[in-house]
């Protein structure tokens, strides 16, 4: 699979639905950009492995979950341009045999567990403080990753310069900070964090930049992070089943879920033009369906 920084082409955007009131729900298909490195993981990535080529870096180091799709782009990206990449894994839970860290070490990454208090140690201490050779953030935010994710903006107005919301998953806020940082305030921007926090208090402790004019919706975290019940599930299989889309159920599922929610309780006002942004994802289901027993729709991949 090759993953050509000068040659990203523009996902494609999806009609939904359009509600009695005249509001109509798009989507941006961006995990479509890719069949492996889906969506804002590719847009992140894309100016760091600018600089990492440019500086001729021999080792990217970077950290994530049993079910990052983060490390997964970072090695087939490191398969590609033949650097080395090495992954961080933590939790105290961690199935090294999954399908994610499996498709890490077969593009060459070296998996390092942590538990979860080793981790939380060494992020005290600063990752990008230790001496590592090039070092990437958890899921790939950070300054280089605004400039992808802002040409991500940049597609969305060329091809609705009338829309009026973008909403998206929010999970490490890179794709958020990005989107927000290109975007006219005219347009208003939703996260749905899809862990307990709070998008705004996260970015400016993150980036130390102000993002007032960001609005979310925190009631759909589902307990916190890779946490679900029933009705998520059954959620996820519904809207495969009525639009052929997987979605997972650690960011998108859960998005979405609150999307459509607020969208039936008319949060959004007449003629609305709402595109969601599909982040990707997808891989993480098959890990997680064997973790948890489930039988979720899967993308099919061959790494």
């Amino acid at each position: 699979m090759t993953f050509d920084t000068s040659d990203m082409p523009a996902s494609p955007l999806e009609f939904i639905l359009r509600q009695q009131d005249g509001t109509e729900l798009y989507i941006k298909r961006d995990d479509l950009v890719h069949p492996i490195i889906e969506g804002n993981k590719w847009r992140k990535l894309k100016y760091n492995i600018i600089e990492v080529l440019q500086k001729k870096v021999k080792t990217v180091i970077s950290v994530g979950g049993a079910y990052s799709n983060h490390l997964l782009a970072l090695s087939q990206a490191g398969k590609y341009y033949q650097f080395q990449t090495k992954g961080f894994v933590y939790g105290d839970y961690v199935d090294v045999h999954n399908f994610t860290l499996s498709s890490c070490r077969k593009n060459g990454m070296e998996i390092v567990r942590l538990s979860k208090k080793e981790f939380l140690h060494i992020k005290e201490e600063g990752f990008s403080n230790r001496e590592y050779e090039y070092f990437v953030p958890e899921g790939g935010s950070n300054n280089l990753s605004f400039i992808g994710t802002g040409e991500l903006y940049a597609e969305l107005i060329q091809q609705m310069p009338d829309l009026t919301h973008i909403v998206l998953p929010f999970g490490s806020g890179g794709t958020t900070a990005g989107i927000y940082q290109a975007s006219l305030r005219s347009i208003e921007i939703i996260a749905i964090p899809v862990l307990k926090l709070n998008p705004k208090q996260h970015l400016l402790k993150i980036f130390h930049r102000d993002f007032d004019a960001l609005k979310s919706f925190d009631e759909y975290h589902f307990g916190g992070y890779a946490k679900f019940n029933q009705t998520l599930l059954e959620f996820i299989t519904s809207w495969y089943e009525k639009y052929s889309m997987v979605v997972d159920p650690i960011y998108n599922g859960k998005a979405l879920f609150g999307l459509i929610e607020k969208l039936s309780h008319g949060y959004f006002p007449p003629y609305s033009k709402i595109v969601y942004i599909h982040t990707g994802g997808s891989q993480g289901i098959v890990g997680f369906n064997r973790r948890f027993n489930l039988n979720l729709p899967e993308k099919v991949m061959e790494i």
